[in-house]
């Protein structure tokens, strides 16, 4: 009995510690300043963006957030991330945990570098964490997640570059 418990608990822990990342990296012809202050203005994520609507929450650093994803290849869903990091003008993420910790997390970051001469490259990204993410990683909706991630990236350059 105790070598069976043992080895769940080992696979448990094995399991709980894969991964995988999907991101898009994007040039965007304005200061991190502008890229950084979009980014965080939740209120007008309707002005640009096509996927994710803002249904409250507290845009801080430790807040919580209340977001609706519409992406393609899945139903609409809602979820309530904790904003994980705050780095002014650098990086911004939250992470969204389904049920226990570990079971399957994802945490979506947000990375500014200054490129100079007026360029941000921004680096949008997220980690699926837990016990369960190679099995989600099979899902329709991660399949097409690439293409989301790209797709908003490109809305944020397009709307910040008419401004």
């Amino acid at each position: 009995m105790w070598i069976i418990l043992s080895i769940t608990i080992l696979v448990f822990l094995l399991l709980s510690r894969t991964s995988f990342e999907i991101r898009d990296d994007i040039e965007i012809n304005a200061s991190t300043d502008k890229v950084w202050a979009t980014i965080i203005d939740f209120e007008n994520y309707k002005n640009w963006n096509s996927q994710l609507t803002f249904l409250g929450g507290t845009v801080k650093p430790h807040g919580k957030l209340h977001l609706k994803l519409s992406a393609t290849g899945a139903e609409p869903y809602e979820f309530k991330p904790d904003i994980s990091y705050w780095q002014d003008k650098k990086l911004f993420a939250w992470i969204a945990k389904t049920g226990l910790p570990r079971i399957f997390d994802g945490e979506h970051f947000f990375e500014l570098k200054d490129l100079g001469s007026g360029k941000t490259l921004l680096t949008n990204r997220e980690e699926y964490r837990g016990i369960l993410s190679q099995i989600f990683r099979q899902l329709p909706m991660m399949k097409t997640a690439p293409d989301g991630f790209k797709k908003m990236n490109l809305e944020l350059k397009y709307y910040i570059e008419k401004q």
